[in-house]
């Protein structure tokens, strides 16, 4: 099993992401392989491929915006918004489908965790609403994390 969490870190909420997946790999789960600090959905091809469930948190820029409010998506939701669930060139479902095009390079299962964010401008830090999400997330990726292991 796989966590990615996607962001960049010098870009203020985009960090959620990698705020998350740095947590839980401080968790020290057994079986689980956390990538953090992935910038581009593009990325996710190596880190989920040969995966049994891949499990990516990332921040993502709603309309209005709603910061710190957190959605639960299945492969069908990712694949079926194309656009719609990311804040990057090339968002999450347009990177599974091209993995399934490239000769299955998708995980058996994927789960995406979306956080609204609200600053994406230069600068550190998670704004304070965006920050209390961190500890709901992390609980729903161990949630599906658990489901998977057994």
């Amino acid at each position: 099993m796989v966590v990615v969490g996607l962001g960049n870190i010098l870009r203020k909420d985009d960090a959620v992401g990698i705020v998350a997946a740095v947590a839980l790999k401080d968790l020290d789960l057994p079986g689980v392989c956390v990538v953090a600090g992935v910038a581009e959905p593009l990325s996710l091809l190596d880190a989920w491929s040969g995966a049994r469930l891949a499990v990516v948190i990332d921040g993502t820029v709603s309309s209005p915006p709603t910061p710190g409010y957190i959605r639960r998506c299945s492969v069908g939701d990712v694949v079926d918004s194309c656009g719609a669930l990311s804040s990057h060139t090339v968002d999450i479902g347009r990177t599974y489908a091209l993995g399934k095009a490239l000769g299955n390079r998708v995980p058996d299962e994927l789960v995406v965790f979306t956080i609204d964010i609200a600053a994406t401008d230069h600068g550190i830090g998670l704004t304070p609403q965006v920050a209390r999400a961190i500890p709901d997330v992390i609980g729903m990726a161990v949630d599906e994390i658990n489901r998977n292991w057994h």
